[in-house]
């Protein structure tokens, strides 16, 4: 082999090392990226959790209106009540 073969060789040894380099950094970031998502496991867990929480929070917001409606009725029958018993 002549001495530019070797030139040649020696040159593409180092762009394959300073490749190979800047491909472990990639590749060491990817993990640390990946590391900050949820697995499937765990979403479906979250997000089931999160869904019984909304469920009985709706539960609750119409238990308390329904409740509104009751004391409201009440006071009304109340009042009624009251004025039948004043006028009579």
């Amino acid at each position: 082999m002549e001495q530019k073969d070797y030139e040649r060789i020696a040159t593409l040894e180092t762009q394959l090392a300073a490749l190979s380099k800047g491909l472990e950094r990639i590749e060491s970031k990817l993990d640390a990226y990946s590391a900050n998502f949820l697995t499937r496991n765990e979403a479906e867990l979250r997000f089931g959790q999160l869904e019984t929480r909304l469920d009985k929070q709706e539960k609750s917001k119409r238990d308390n209106i329904s409740l509104l409606v009751s004391v409201s009725a009440l006071a009304v029958t109340f009042i009624f009540a009251l004025l039948n018993y004043l006028r009579g």
